[in-house]
């Protein structure tokens, strides 16, 4: 004999199955880890560090594997004074522009099974290790993500690469999963200096006689420019190597506000601001009006 679940009875249980968008059933997420990887005000230590869902105590907090894996511009990186802060960690494999991902090169860290236990906190951050550069900058370095274009495919490719970790915290039915769930503060590991943008003209607070008005000036070379106007995005051009860059825009009369922000792999500009009062009194086109008096004979 069947048995059915009637709604009227069980209100509180159709509420947790029933917490997706849209009424669908939905499974409860795993705690884990994300990774995060930043460079240093020193502007030469990249640290790698961790933050938990949950936090861990006494045998939970012990870390079975842990992986990670760093991306950097083909022959820009070579990994030169690691300091293990919370486990013991070694730069184990380094693979040199694949083929999957020819413009990088990967650089696999992994955890010594016997290390000291991560203490694993909801609340804090958790620092793993440090390291440097044996060379110049290097651009923007980044931790690998779930869709890289470099994976492991055996026995075509049979590196490891990737990010992992498993901890006795983090198990389901009895049974250890990786607990890595993603990166965070992307975008802060790179030694090169942010872009600059400044707006050259039309000059502050002008008044100009046209409805079409070509704003222009100077950025960081290649970088991408952006004006906007009350969060409309009005154009988006790139800064040629001299550095400048122009944009033609169509504008009803009246008191104009406009911020742009320049963007290069480093990040983004401060933001540069003008303002300036578009008059359309001589549309289409001014014509001068000649006036002659005419005196009468009496």
């Amino acid at each position: 004999m069947t048995s059915s679940i009637r709604l009227k009875q069980y209100p509180k249980l159709l509420l947790l199955l029933l917490i997706g968008t849209g009424g669908m059933p939905v499974c409860l997420a795993q705690d884990g880890i994300y990774y995060s990887v930043k460079l240093l005000p020193d502007k030469v230590t990249y640290q790698v560090s961790l933050t938990s869902t949950v936090s861990l105590s006494g045998v939970n907090r012990m870390t079975n594997s842990g992986q990670v894996t760093i991306v950097a511009p083909t022959n820009s990186f070579t990994v030169t004074n690691l300091q293990s802060s919370n486990g013991i960690w070694s730069n184990n494999t380094t693979v040199r522009h694949p083929l999957e991902n020819p413009g990088y090169d990967y650089f696999i860290f992994g955890l010594t099974p016997s290390a000291p236990m991560i203490p694993y906190s909801s609340t804090q951050e958790v620092i793993l290790f440090t390291f440097a550069n044996n060379g110049a900058c290097a651009g923007p370095l980044e931790l690998w993500t779930s869709n890289d274009p470099f994976q492991p495919n055996p026995p075509t490719q049979p590196i490891n690469v990737g990010n992992d970790l498993t901890a006795l915290g983090f198990a389901s039915n009895g049974a250890l999963y990786n607990a890595w769930k993603g990166n965070y503060n992307v975008g802060s590991a790179t030694c090169a200096p942010l872009p600059t943008l400044a707006i050259l003209s039309p000059v502050a607070n002008a008044t100009i006689a046209t409805t079409t008005v070509t704003v222009s000036g100077t950025a960081t070379a290649g970088a991408s420019v952006t004006l906007y106007e009350g969060g409309y995005q009005l154009c988006s051009t790139n800064a040629a190597q001299d550095g400048s860059w122009s944009c033609t825009i169509p504008f009803n009369a009246g008191l104009h506000s406009l911020t742009g922000r320049a963007s290069t792999t480093a990040g983004l500009s401060s933001p540069a601001s003008i303002t300036f009062t578009v008059s359309n009194n001589c549309q289409p086109k001014c014509v001068p009006i000649v006036i002659t008096v005419l005196h009468r004979r009496r």
